[in-house]
């Protein structure tokens, strides 16, 4: 029983000081991107990435790569993102998040995702990076397009398809936009305070226990009982 609290007590301390620092984490965002919220958009100038939450301005063509992120929910209907290839007048090449569509009822059948073929302007926001959701199993990737993915997973689009590592969400309202993708109630760190009150629950319920267990052992009688 020693042995079995030694090794758990510190395991489910430390995933509830993580799940804190991850809410630390999404309120910082959150901070940044209410500073961000009335900044006006600008063009995209040089290939480094720019702030989180920059707000900015496209013109280009969509290309034909589309991935199709699963495992997707929005107003209880699951579905997907459509992350695709934006060809930028300058040369520069982007992912941009265009946003969910409903998936069908069988998972064999993709949805059948257009986009508009002529030059267009668009306004974006730079999204941060805030962690991929694991996966059991190896994330393995089509070969054809569109491609179904598991996971966000912006750096290895990237490196892919040969555009800049990060992830332009359209507002609503944009050309070729679909169900704009969230914004800010993505940033809440209500769930991660969620989950450190429940590992930290469970710390204190094993230490509980275990002095419980101790003091019932060392009771005068316990080495008589049957």
């Amino acid at each position: 029983m020693t042995l079995f609290v030694v090794l758990l007590l510190p395991l489910v301390t430390a995933l509830g000081v993580w799940q804190l620092e991850r809410g630390a984490q999404k309120r910082a965002l959150e901070m940044q991107y209410l500073n961000q919220l009335t900044a006006l958009p600008t063009r995209l100038h040089s290939a480094e990435a720019p702030a989180p939450f920059q707000r900015i301005k496209l013109e280009g063509r969509y290309g034909d790569q589309v991935f199709l992120v699963d495992n997707q929910i929005h107003r209880g209907r699951t579905g997907y993102w459509i992350v695709q290839v934006f060809d930028e007048v300058g040369g520069k090449r982007l992912l941009v998040n265009r946003g969910f569509v409903a998936g069908a009822s069988q998972r064999s059948i993709l949805p059948e995702v257009s986009h508009p073929a002529e030059q267009l302007r668009l306004v974006g926001t730079v999204w941060p990076y805030t962690g991929l959701i694991p996966v059991l199993d190896e994330d393995l990737w089509p070969t054809s397009w569109p491609k179904r993915v598991q996971r966000l997973d912006i750096r290895r689009m990237a490196d892919l398809v040969g555009a800049l590592p990060f992830e332009v969400r359209l507002e609503a309202g944009q050309p070729g936009v679909m169900q704009a993708a969230p914004f800010a109630a993505v940033l809440s760190d209500a769930k991660h305070l969620g989950y450190a009150a429940t590992w930290f629950g469970l710390a204190l319920a094993l230490l509980v226990a275990y002095l419980l267990f101790g003091y019932r052992s060392s009771a005068p009688g316990a080495d008589k009982a049957v």
